[in-house]
Parts: C-alpha cells; sequence; structure tokens
C-alpha cells in the first residue's frame, strides 16, 4: 500500500510538473554524492554487480514484463520470454529501443520508446538501486517523449526483485535531468505513477493517486490492460475510490475503454487482511442471464484493487452474494488472485 509520505511526495510532484510543462517525474534528487562510474559499468558488462544475479528471480514465470510504447501513446507492461542469463536486466532495456531487431517480437501497434541507436552500456544494481548507463544517443529524444521514456525504464527495471529505484547514466556521468523537459532522473521509482493524468476538479493541495487498469487494444483487435495513475481529491478508502474512478471509465479521447458499465455500482470496498472485499451491483454481472462477468472486467477490478492497496487477491460479491461466475466459468467464490502476468507475450 502506497504510504502517506508516497501521497505528500506525488502531490509536491505534480504541483512541479504542472509548473514545468512535465507530465512525469521523481519529487526529489537523489540527496546523496554520486560516486564516480562503477568498475563494471563499461561496455563489455553484462550485469556483473551481484545485485544482477538477484534481478533473474523476477516473477514472471519464466518471463521479463518489459514497459513499451503503443501507438495511442500509452507505456503498458508486455511480458516476453528471454532467456535467463547473466546481464538480464540489461537485456530488458534493449527491448526499449526503437527500431531494434527485438521489435519484431512485439505485436503490431508496440514499440521501443528509447530513442533509436541507443546502446545500453552497462546496468549496475546494489541496494536496491539499478544505475544504468546508456549511450549519448539516449538524448536524442522527442522532447514530447520524456515522459514515457522515464516512465518505460523505471517501471521495466523496478518489475525485477531486486530493484526499488533508478538512476540513469549517459557515457559514465550522471544524468541529473531529462536536458530537454528538465525532469530529474536520479531516484526514479513507482511512485511517480504511470501515465499520469488528473481527474476533472481535483484540488492539487488535497490529492493522491490511484492506478487503474483500462483497455487499449492493437490494429489487428488484440486487447491489453493499460495502467493510468490518475490524481484524485484525497480519501480514506483507497479501495472505494480507486473502484469509484474505474467506474467513471478513460478519460475523454484517451483511446482507452473501460469493462465495466456505467451503471455498474459500488456498494463496498474494504480492505480486510491480505484480501479486498468489494461488493457491486447487479450490473456487474452482464452475461448469461446476468449470472456472469466478463473476464476483462474482472481483471480491471483486480489489477486496480491490487496496485492500490498492496494485497494479492479480491473477493467480488454482487448484491452482498458470491454465487456469480466469471465468463470463463470461474466461480466468483473464492477470492481471485491478481495474476503473475498482464499482458502475456510469446513464449
Amino acid at each position: 500500500m502506497r504510504s502517506r509520505t508516497a501521497y505528500v511526495g506525488m502531490v509536491l510532484l505534480l504541483i512541479s510538473l504542472l509548473l514545468s510543462g512535465c507530465l512525469y517525474g521523481p519529487n526529489e534528487k537523489t540527496s546523496r554524492v554520486i560516486d564516480p562510474p562503477p568498475a563494471d559499468l563499461q561496455p563489455k558488462d553484462q550485469g556483473t554487480a551481484a545485485g544482477t544475479a538477484k534481478a533473474v528471480s523476477a516473477k514472471k514465470q519464466g518471463g521479463v514484463e518489459l514497459y513499451l510504447l503503443t501507438d495511442s501513446g500509452y507505456v503498458v507492461p508486455y511480458t516476453l520470454s528471454i532467456p535467463r542469463e547473466k546481464g538480464i536486466a540489461k537485456e530488458a532495456l534493449r527491448y526499449l529501443v526503437k527500431g531494434g531487431q527485438e521489435e519484431r517480437m512485439l505485436p503490431k501497434g508496440f514499440s521501443g520508446v528509447l530513442p533509436k541507436g541507443t546502446e545500453v552500456k552497462g546496468v549496475n544494481i546494489q541496494d536496491g538501486t539499478a544505475t544504468v548507463d546508456f549511450s549519448k544517443e539516449f538524448l536524442s529524444y522527442d522532447p514530447k517523449m520524456e515522459n514515457q521514456i522515464l516512465s518505460a525504464v523505471t517501471w521495466t527495471l523496478t518489475g525485477f526483485d531486486s530493484v526499488k529505484r533508478v538512476n540513469i547514466w549517459v557515457n559514465g556521468h550522471p544524468l541529473e535531468t531529462m536536458p530537454k523537459g528538465k525532469t530529474p532522473t536520479q531516484g526514479l521509482t513507482r511512485e511517480q505513477g504511470i501515465n499520469v493524468e488528473m481527474a476533472e476538479g481535483v484540488n492539487i493541495s488535497q490529492s493522491m493517486p490511484v492506478t487503474l487498469y483500462f483497455l487499449g487494444q492493437t490494429p489487428d483487435n488484440m486487447v491489453y490492460y493499460v495502467p493510468v495513475t490518475r490524481m484524485i481529491n484525497r480519501t480514506d478508502n483507497v479501495a472505494q475510490a480507486t473502484l469509484a474512478e474505474l467506474v467513471k471509465g478513460p478519460q475523454n479521447g484517451s483511446r482507452l475503454s473501460s469493462a465495466l458499465s456505467e451503471t455498474t455500482q459500488v456498494h463496498s470496498a474494504t480492505v480486510k487482511g491480505d484480501t479486498v472485499m468489494a461488493d457491486f451491483s447487479k450490473e456487474l454481472l452482464q452475461y448469461s442471464d446476468q449470472k456472469s462477468a466478463s473476464k476483462d472486467a474482472i481483471q480491471t477490478i483486480v489489477l486496480s484493487l491490487t496496485e492500490n492497496t498492496g494485497v494479492k487477491k479480491v473477493k467480488i460479491t454482487v448484491d452482498g452474494k458470491a454465487d456469480g461466475t466469471i465468463e470463463t466459468g470461474q466461480s466468483l467464490a473464492k477470492p481471485v488472485m491478481r495474476p503473475e502476468i498482464v499482458n502475456p507475450g510469446k513464449f
């Protein structure tokens, strides 16, 4: 669950972003002095730090979760099977380079976000921090892509168990800020959100973030889940607020869609132990004479609730009863676990 400190940090961040014109960036620079380039941050390095070995323990059932750019402009997770060899974190970042050979493995409408020709010169993981060293091509980006670039790098690397924060270097030297939008690039974490947007009428000084999952679609009709961090007015019941925003759906013009009917009502949502208890109106059950919920509706509910509360499962009821099913045939009598893989790719 996000801490109160994280909420305050996000508020300060958004104020800073509104003033600077940016939509993404950490709320503060790292306070520690940056050491000289580690010896293992060299082009020949394949991630020799002890932390890199720990990164191999990513929990993605044999895959690595990459954060890629879609043709609708969102950064989304997509899991590919990448050989579990030394230097896996460095290899994962290579898939984020636009125009690289790895793009042939991506769905239509997906691409890397790092500037073409960017080389990943090294990745050093120590004490929860991944320091990634890019070649000078990293700086040759479209200013409009600054937010997406930082999101993709941060969320890809923090998908490894051993990484909590990210520092960006270029050619063996720390990069304090991005050169065009001046977004800080040290101490990046997931607390800054992804695909950040402001809810209508939000009071920025009394706001908090909730990350919601909506639906996107590729040109060849593959449906995928898109995380969107929305700043809303602060409330004590994060689970209830998350579902209320999820029912509202994507903002106009977003090219995203909702799996929930706008008439769906959220009766209650509370965290009890390791489970979110969520009760909905009958509109959640759309199939088989109102006895089954769509798979996408359940997935977006579970992904959104677990993302914002820190728990791993959701107990879903309709009008207080747990006798519904998912369209796949799975019963809602038992809690639904958060999936290990959000958008599975080729394995």
